[in-house]
């Protein structure tokens, strides 16, 4: 007697070539549950390359756990009263991997409405909710980004007075005789919480997406000494932090808050590698002892006293998506993001591992040339742009105003205020010849900073005005330059920068 195809039984069966040319996994069991027969996609999905592995298992067993019980549940009701039902699980493949995947199953039945058995077709959709997940997250960041925006031209309006006012106290204190010593300290811790408070405004609207990053000559050791002291306080108790900073490296071009990304990421993953035993992570910045392309170089380190990386794992640290983490521990971006940075500042990156002995990240970035150097911040302001001239200062914010025209009036100039534009255009409609220069906010009720900039350049064209705003602006720079706008600048607003932008446009430079 021949051998029984296992594709059949005595009432029905497939053949075995139509059904291998199905692209989805496909199977049928009888009513014990028991594999009749499977396609090709069926055994490449769960690595059942010979046709006898199918009569050891049944469906259940084979993608086991929570989804086996729903297909054992599920299986039992369309047994019961036939018809059809679709369902969608986690299964664990083979290979170690989750796959989310959507079972569709229909009774075969006789005539006579007996069940004789379950065809089960596959559908893989682990791609297709990765995309959806991505397209989530990205719609998620893009309204954290919107609230950013407008959480941030609140909060730089609230900073604008508290900086302005403080430096304006600091330049009275200076102007005396004997200036209060005690006094101009607590200006000063008042001026540097206040620039902080501004310095995480801009990280979250850059990590935000909602501004773009700007690289600007910077000496590093500041930031270096900040990122440390937030490292101190937020890592473990058992992490030692030292630091080994030399104060005079030179300039390097980079945005000072991707800096502060580099430095979080390297050594928030040196934690994890540490993990709950002691541990000390060292963080260095020096001169480098490279001379590449004949220019001075920077040295950022970080090292740890973890595990260590193997060398077999240390060619794929920096790429996106690869970690040796847990999955609810990282992403595989932060190395990748690192990378990125620093490269794109014309840097370079390197690892030194060994099992057992630690590691250390050192990152290396090429000095700004001696003629980029004026473009770094004065860490102390040096008042040399007074002036008479007249402005006017447009804004809806009365805490705004009032300290713009207390900072503009200790530099000499003669101001007038207005807190709405249409007020102000009339003001400067009927009198266009008495004022010199023009700021306004952007965004106002009843008319923004552009459309009054525009009416403005339709009374007087040479009219110089300058355009402020609490967040950075979706405008582009040609945008704003084609409105008529002089140039622009965002809150909160230095005493220093504000008097030098000011004096530069009405000096025509």
């Amino acid at each position: 007697m021949a051998e029984q195809d296992p594709c059949c039984n005595e009432v029905f069966c497939f053949d075995q070539k139509i059904v291998d040319a199905i692209s989805v996994p496909v199977c049928v069991q009888n009513v014990d549950g028991d594999f009749l027969g499977a396609n090709r996609a069926f055994k490449k999905f769960f690595e059942l390359d010979q046709q006898k592995n199918l009569q050891t298992v049944n469906l259940c067993t084979l993608i086991g756990g929570e989804a086996g019980e729903k297909n054992k549940d599920v299986d039992s009701v369309i047994l019961n009263a036939g018809g059809k039902d679709t369902f969608e699980v986690t299964v664990q493949h083979p290979d170690g991997s989750e796959r989310f995947v959507i079972f569709n199953k229909v009774a075969i039945a006789e005539d006579d409405n007996r069940v004789l058995g379950i065809i089960t077709t596959l559908i893989d959709r682990t791609e297709q909710r990765k995309t959806e997940q991505q397209l989530r997250h990205a719609q998620k960041m893009e309204a954290i980004g919107t609230l950013a925006g407008g959480i941030a031209h609140d909060f730089n309006n609230v900073l604008t007075p508290i900086i302005g006012y403080s430096e304006i106290m600091r330049l009275m204190a200076e102007r005396e005789k004997n200036p209060d010593e005690t006094s101009k300290q607590y200006i000063g811790e008042i001026l540097t919480a206040a620039k902080r408070a501004k310095s995480l405004v801009e990280q979250i609207l850059t990590f935000s997406r909602s501004r773009e990053q700007k690289a600007s000559p910077q000496y590093l050791h500041p930031i270096v000494k900040e990122v440390i002291k937030l490292l101190r306080v937020t890592l473990p108790a058992t992490i030692e932090v030292l630091e080994d900073i030399d104060s005079d490296c030179g300039l390097v071009s980079i945005d000072p808050v991707q800096l502060h990304q580099v430095l979080l990421n390297l050594c928030t993953n040196s934690s994890q590698a540490i993990g709950d035993e002691q541990g000390v992570i060292t963080v260095r910045l020096a001169k480098s002892n490279r001379n590449n392309q004949g220019r001075d170089w920077v040295e950022l380190s970080v090292a740890d006293s973890g595990p260590g990386i193997s060398s077999d794992l240390q060619e794929r640290v920096f790429e996106p998506y690869f970690t040796t983490k847990e999955k609810e521990q990282g992403t595989g971006m932060g190395l990748a993001v690192v990378h990125g940075i620093v490269t794109h500042c014309g840097g370079l990156i390197e690892l030194q591992s060994e099992g057992g002995g630690g590691t250390v990240f050192h990152l290396y970035f090429p000095c700004v040339e001696t003629e980029d150097a004026d473009a770094a911040v004065e860490d102390h302001p040096v008042v040399r742009f007074v002036g008479t001239e007249r402005v006017l200062v447009v804004d809806d914010q009365i805490a705004v105003l009032e300290v713009t025209k207390k900072i503009l009036e200790t530099l000499g100039y003669i101001v007038t205020t207005c807190l709405k534009p249409r007020k102000a255009l009339a003001l400067f409609t009927s009198q266009p010849d008495a004022y010199d220069l023009v700021i306004t906010d952007l965004t106002m009720p009843d008319m923004t900073g552009m459309e009054l900039c525009v009416e403005i350049k339709k009374c007087r064209e040479t009219m110089p005005v300058i355009l402020c705003s609490g967040y950075e602006s979706k405008l582009t720079e040609d945008e704003l330059y084609s409105a008529g706008f002089s140039t622009y600048f965002t809150k909160p607003i230095t005493l220093q920068k504000l008097a030098s932008m000011v004096r530069s446009i009405l000096d025509g430079r």
